[in-house]
């Protein structure tokens, strides 16, 4: 513990590790004797995906046309064990030492796109995934600076950077909690799950919201909270 004696004015502090990429906690108290004002400056939750994010091209989406038809059943759709040989195949390239795109987690990104309600996908719906799940693959090596296959907690934060989407300390904290793994870090499919449902669930909240709060009844909170 140390104590320092500040001329008034002011101040930003950044806390920091003696070792690169560790979390840990701080504690900080302030002795003022006139109105101290602080805040947080990790910033207010900006969660909608940067434009230049966005930005498809349209051969790449003629080419994943073919690539679902090829793939698809008898219907032309994906249901959730498709998609997951799919993921596993093409996006992990067979490289599945950390387990790989689980069955749930393929459930849920099915749920998440799935704007027919038929617990698969079809073409448009299958598109739409397939190009979000590329662009997050692609801002996870950008921001793998340490080239070992998995995100600290401050690459992750750059992950949201880069995707343009910024959150608060403790919302990156939780979402560490929630899709890392026990040493902190987080896999390309656990990333790809985490970031896929945070834009669907801001856009749910966008359509639902006044932009800032929404009122729901009960079956309806039900029914998005145990679907998607």
């Amino acid at each position: 513990m140390e104590f320092f004696m500040l001329k008034h004015g002011e101040y930003l502090i950044v806390p920091s590790t003696f070792n690169p990429n560790e979390t840990a906690s701080f504690i900080l108290t302030i002795h003022a004797k006139s109105e101290t004002n602080c805040y947080d400056n990790s910033g207010d939750h900006k969660h909608e995906l940067d434009e230049k994010v966005k930005v498809k091209n349209q051969q790449d989406d003629e080419q994943r046309r073919e690539f679902f038809h090829k793939h698809s059943d008898k219907y032309e759709e994906v249901d959730a064990e498709q998609l997951q040989r799919l993921l596993n195949e093409n996006i992990l390239k067979g490289d599945l030492k950390s387990g790989g795109f689980s069955i749930d987690a393929c459930r849920s990104m099915v749920a998440l796109m799935d704007t027919s309600i038929t617990g698969k996908l079809n073409s448009e719906e299958f598109l739409r995934l397939w190009n979000k799940v590329v662009t997050f693959k692609e801002i996870f090596f950008r921001t793998d600076v340490s080239r070992t296959g998995t995100l600290s907690l401050r690459e992750l934060r750059n992950a949201f950077l880069v995707s343009g989407i910024r959150v608060s300390d403790d919302m990156l904290n939780l979402m560490a909690l929630r899709y890392g793994a026990s040493s902190g870090h987080m896999t390309l499919e656990s990333f790809i799950s985490l970031i896929l449902r945070f834009d669907c669930m801001n856009k749910i909240f966008r359509q639902l919201s006044d932009g800032k709060a929404m009122t729901l009844q009960e079956s309806e909170w039900m029914y998005i909270s145990m679907y998607t």
